[in-house]
């Protein structure tokens, strides 16, 4: 600043470049906590129904979530696959996959993206849509 209060040009850009910055920034942040927020929420849901499954039924073997993986399959429609992998094989038994896609419904509804829920539920898959991205999220 000078005598008369005024604030350089400098100045002015200096702030104007840092607020860009930040901008630009944020929505790539944003977008990366979402996908992070919606993975941990699948996999939790799918340990929480996993965990019941073997406290509710005795003879039922422990099933364990090993690993999520996520692939971005098409950036124009902003489709995110997820695949929850599991310790034993679930394919073919059909209560525990409904007991699991209720308790991952249950666990994406409980997040902070719940106001644009479209869930779609098939015995093995779940489809659920937010304002940024439309997650297929198979138990494999």
């Amino acid at each position: 600043m000078d005598q008369r209060a005024q604030i350089s040009i400098e100045y002015i850009l200096l702030v104007a470049i840092i607020l860009l910055v930040v901008l630009v920034f944020s929505t790539l942040i944003f977008a990366e906590n979402e996908e992070n927020n919606v993975a941990t929420a699948a996999q939790l849901g799918a340990s929480n129904a996993t965990a019941i499954l073997a406290y509710t039924d005795t003879s039922q073997s422990p099933i364990k979530v090993t690993y999520v993986t996520m692939t971005n399959s098409n950036t124009t429609n902003n489709t995110i696959n997820l695949v929850i992998h599991f310790s034993i094989p679930i394919t073919n038994q059909t209560p525990i996959l409904n007991s699991i896609a209720n308790s991952l419904n249950n666990t994406l509804n409980s997040t902070s993206y719940n106001q644009t829920i479209n869930m779609l539920q098939t015995s093995t898959s779940l489809t659920w849509t937010t304002h940024r991205y439309t997650y297929y999220i198979t138990l494999g």
